[in-house]
């Protein structure tokens, strides 16, 4: 896969990050039903077009509730839905960049500010909790802290040069929560920054990166170190990117940042885990010691560069290691307690498929279960799906078999991914994340469902309406 590396300023001009875009606007409130729950007009849960496509493994038949074409922004209990001031839903469709993940970023744009409602329904019902009057020219679904999904509000002006002044952009952005309440209002100026677990990012020299919090606060300059070192955020799969090592930049309280970060260095990246707060080290890729498979030159030093942290979480971070400096797609994947720096159970190696179509540097990654317990990665023989606890195999693709690309698992373990034979388009299929017993293979490309982070509940976005299930029992 190649290499996404750019300027901040380069980012924004040629993917259109943010395009000034903010809020301003009342709220209403929603009818109530009997169990207290915010409805729609008549309490009850809405009464969308009928579902008539193929059953979805790992769904239930039916849908829970529908609406007419619409997607929507999970964000966990609840789903956003923007209509426009003639009352049609947003498709979200046309920005010009989208999540690695297959979810929706921006849900509504426009070229300028102009009213729209936001309506946040229940996930499991339908039912509107509240409602909320903005004037917008976009929405986006973003993170406040700790990963809690959250949705942005954007509104971006203009004022216009006197003859001897610039002209000046601002954007103001809101932050609201799955109940539609304010979580934090910021006004910046111009429009080249991202948001992300509630802080305004922004490049600030090549080698940094400013963290500013929404709704104000002390900043936080994250800086990679070398010699012309260079490190970016991609808000496509929330990563700092520096040399060959990709890391979160921001994962609960904790964030990393690059050494070595630069084509110029001998020595090798290494990833450090600062405290968002403080600033001081919490771990370092540089004091572990490789996994097993990475190869060493004499001087015990990684003949390849390339690191990826996948995950941190439960007090561990789990990597992704570059095997050797002659094996560039092959990575080894390893787990270590933050506290000790030991690495904790075994170590998985794979050869990844190499997509030199793809401008998001993905290489040494998997797609994980909701609940982590099992990962499937796009090897050079299609899909292998191993446990990170432990690293071990619980079955791989071999040769002569018809490579699938793994896209994404449901909460009860079925992972969803697509094959091509040829020149020929390609085909979805579902199959048992733990036995690889096809469950269906040939589901259109729009049937292949996200899911609610809280609820588990799998919807989809069709033409002929946006479809919500239960997971199958």
């Amino acid at each position: 896969m190649n290499k996404y590396t750019v300027t901040a300023v380069g980012l924004v001009l040629a993917l259109g990050l943010v395009s000034g875009c903010g809020s301003s606007g009342g709220s209403d409130s929603a009818p109530r039903s009997k169990d207290g729950n915010s409805a729609g007009p008549d309490g009850t849960t809405p009464k969308g077009p009928a579902y008539s496509g193929p059953a979805i493994p790992g769904l239930a038949a039916r849908p829970a509730w529908s609406l007419p074409p619409a997607d929507a922004i999970d964000l966990g209990g609840t789903l956003l839905f923007v209509k426009d001031a003639q009352g049609t839903y947003a498709s979200g469709h046309g920005y010009t960049w989208e999540p690695v993940d297959g979810s929706v970023g921006t849900l509504h744009f426009t070229d300028a500010p102009e009213p729209a409602t936001l309506e946040f329904r229940d996930v499991k019902t339908g039912q509107v909790r509240k409602t909320l009057k903005v004037k917008t020219d976009r929405v986006a679904a973003t993170t406040w802290h700790d990963g809690v999904p959250a949705v942005a509000v954007f509104a971006g002006a203009t004022t216009e040069s006197d003859g001897l002044s610039e002209e000046k952009t601002t954007t103001e952005v809101t932050v609201y929560g799955g109940d539609g309440a304010p979580l934090g209002k910021a006004t910046i100026e111009g429009d080249e920054f991202d948001l992300h677990e509630g802080y305004i990012i922004e490049q600030e020299g090549d080698e940094s990166l400013m963290l500013t919090p929404v709704g104000g606060g002390a900043a936080r300059k994250v800086t990679c170190t070398g010699q012309l070192a260079r490190c970016t955020f991609d808000p496509r799969n929330n990563e700092i990117d520096g040399g060959q090592a990709h890391a979160p930049l921001i994962t609960g309280k904790y964030a990393f940042h690059v050494e070595n970060a630069s084509t110029y260095e001998d020595e090798p990246e290494q990833l450090v885990m600062t405290d968002l707060a403080t600033g001081k080290k919490a771990w370092s890729t540089a004091d572990v010691t490789p996994p097993a498979g990475v190869e060493l030159d004499e001087d015990g030093k990684r003949t390849s560069g390339a690191l990826r942290v996948l995950d941190v979480r439960d007090g561990r971070v789990l990597t992704a290691w570059g095997a050797g400096a002659l094996a560039p797609d092959t990575w080894v994947t390893a787990t270590y307690d933050i506290t000790s720096g030991k690495q904790v159970g075994g170590s998985s190696k794979y050869s990844y498929e190499d997509s030199p179509a793809d401008t998001v540097n993905t290489e040494g990654s998997s797609v994980f279960t909701p609940d982590h317990t099992l990962a499937a990665a796009h090897t050079e023989q299609g899909t292998a799906v191993w446990q990170p606890a432990d690293g071990k195999e619980v079955w791989a693709q071999k040769e002569g078999e018809k490579a699938m690309n793994p896209l994404r698992f449901s909460p009860n373990g079925i992972l969803y991914g697509t094959t091509t034979d040829g020149f020929s388009p390609s085909v979805v299929l579902a199959v048992d994340g733990r036995t690889k017993k096809v469950l269906a293979k040939s589901l259109p490309e729009e049937n292949i469902p996200l899911f609610s982070q809280q609820s588990g509940y799998g919807y989809i976005s069709t033409e002929k309406g946006f479809f919500v299930f239960p997971v199958q029992g």
